[in-house]
């Protein structure tokens, strides 16, 4: 298990699921497919993989990226703070 980040913000896209904005990632690589685990701050732990890696413009600032979760995962799931652990890495 590899400490990535922690969740700033999570949203979903309509028709495609929850996407998870990390505060910022640590110089690990993650891929499309790669399972994570997410740890709220309640103590939950919720197993899910990548299904994209999206690139988010915001109105002003730089593009941040964001992960585009399976579809067991909803945005109530991954609040601020939760913790994201990498799990596997093709």
């Amino acid at each position: 298990m590899v400490f990535l980040s922690k969740v700033e913000q999570a949203f979903t896209i309509p028709g495609r699921g929850c996407v998870i904005v990390p505060v910022a990632l640590t110089d690990t690589t993650v891929h499309n497919g790669d399972a994570l685990e997410l740890r709220s701050p309640s103590g939950t732990i919720l197993e899910a993989r990548i299904l994209g890696i999206e690139l988010i413009k915001q109105r002003s600032g730089p593009c941040r990226v964001g992960f585009l979760l399976s579809n067991e995962v909803m945005k109530e799931d991954a609040p601020p703070e939760t913790e994201i652990w990498l799990s596997e890495s093709k």
